[in-house]
């Protein structure tokens, strides 16, 4: 106040001015003369503040020696939290150990040190602090001037790594034979697998084979041409998707080895082309089994039996047609056990006077014969027609049933017969099925005869 009444008006109306002015020249004076003093400036630059694991980050410590004495440097590297160091680039002039360098420069030349680095695993929402010192390097004499280490640091706040839809497909072949045999199919399996993380477009999936393979199915259907299977599938999603495929090789060929190959094509996520290709899978081919010449012998035997049993044993003596005129049911029928023992016979006519055993036994092997020469698939022997009459075979699990001439609806016969000898089975089961041949009582047998017969 009293300062304000000595002092004219127009100094009044400047001293803010020279108060503001005045302030700034002595916070200004540590500063200069502590810069002045020092004999190196020292930074530390990072290629960018924030960071994801595994990118890439480039540390620059920046040195500008000031003074004579600052022409040896020691600078020594900060312990790492988080970050993990790829590579270090560092001039001529310096000489690295343990993470420190000691770099003698001959003139007051600015240098820096370059660091590549990563931020670790699990360092996600962290501030990662790489950090280092620049001190001066003392020979041991005692006479070099002190400097405190200058401390430096720089920040990397790391983020969660964005997520990059990129498909991956793999391709696999393998066959269910090691080998293959001429004539026998080989059924191929193509696994299409998407290891990434998104699905994979527009995917060519093609098997190359040798051009005499026969293809005699695919699921899905490909396009073949010239051996070569191709498949274009819209979408493959993260997964394994399948393909078959079923070959035969021909008989006459020259291969001793079936070679088959897979590749694919898809796109990746920068719009281009990927292209797979996969190891051969080889298949050994094996020789064909020499066939054994086919034997007339059996053919005579059983048209021998044939001939024998069907104008010997079952057709009486004189003419055809007076003989097939009689009762509505067959003209003869012969109860069987499984191992080929007649067990009954019951026939309403004339019989020629002929052993029924052996008429019994015959029809067992000509039964047996059949079924055995025969597509087992194709199941027991049902009928034997012969011109003027024919043979129906009821075949149970431990006996069958032989009719000779069963008048009309020879399949309705053969239903109605099975029904009586599952009954006549399930009565004697355990006789049935473990009979010797002996003249065990058979319960039902004369039931199910008569039966038959009417």
């Amino acid at each position: 106040m009293i300062l304000a009444q000595l002092t004219p008006r127009r100094f009044r109306a400047c001293l803010p001015l020279i108060f503001a002015v005045c302030l700034v020249l002595v916070a200004s004076i540590p500063a200069v003369a502590g810069d002045s003093e020092r004999p190196v400036h020292a930074s530390i630059f990072v290629s960018s503040t924030e960071s994801s694991p595994a990118d890439n980050l480039s540390f620059w410590i920046w040195i500008e020696p000031l003074k004579q004495k600052a022409r040896k440097l020691v600078i020594t590297e900060a312990p790492l939290d988080g970050l993990e160091v790829l590579s270090t680039t560092i001039p001529d002039s310096c000489l690295e150990s343990r993470r420190t360098w000691v770099c003698i420069q001959d003139d007051l030349r600015p240098f820096s040190i370059a660091v590549q680095a990563v931020a670790g695993p699990g360092t996600e929402g962290r501030d990662l602090v790489y950090g280092a010192s620049v001190a001066l390097w003392k020979n041991g004499e005692g006479n070099e001037d002190s400097m405190d280490p200058i401390q430096l640091s720089s920040i990397v706040h790391v983020v969660p790594a964005s997520v990059v839809g990129e498909p991956k497909v793999d391709v696999q072949l393998e066959a269910n034979e090691s080998a293959i045999m001429p004539g026998n199919p080989v059924t191929y399996r193509v696994d299409v697998t998407n290891l990434g993380n998104t699905t994979a477009h527009n995917v060519s999936v093609v098997v190359t084979i040798p051009t005499a393979m026969v293809v005699t199915s695919a699921a899905p259907e490909p396009t073949i041409r010239d051996g070569r299977l191709t498949w274009i599938l819209n979408s493959v999603p993260v997964g394994s998707t399948w393909l078959f495929f079923t070959a035969t090789l021909p008989p006459a060929n020259a291969l001793q080895q079936v070679d088959a190959a897979v590749a694919a094509t898809y796109g990746n996520a920068s719009g281009g082309q990927v292209r797979l290709a996969n190891v051969p899978t080889s298949l050994v081919v094996l020789p064909m089994r020499p066939q054994a010449p086919l034997s007339p012998l059996p053919a005579l035997f059983v048209l021998a039996v044939l001939a024998f049993v069907l104008k010997s044993l079952f057709l009486p003596a004189g003419p055809l047609v007076p003989a097939l005129r009689g009762p509505a049911g067959p003209a003869e029928v012969f109860l069987l056990h499984r191992s080929g023992i007649l067990l009954h016979h019951v026939t309403p006519i004339h019989s020629a006077g002929l052993d029924s055993d052996i008429v019994g036994g015959m029809l067992s092997a000509i039964r047996m014969f059949v079924e055995t020469t025969m597509d087992p698939s194709t199941g027991p022997l049902q009928e034997i027609r012969f011109r003027g009459g024919s043979i129906v075979f009821v075949t149970g699990e431990n006996a069958t049933l032989a009719a000779l001439n069963a008048k009309g609806n020879r399949v309705r016969f053969g239903r109605r017969a099975l029904g009586f000898l599952r009954q006549f089975e399930k009565s004697n089961a355990q006789a049935l099925k473990n009979f010797d041949g002996g003249a065990s009582p058979l319960l039902g047998i004369d039931d199910l005869m008569s039966r038959i017969s009417s």
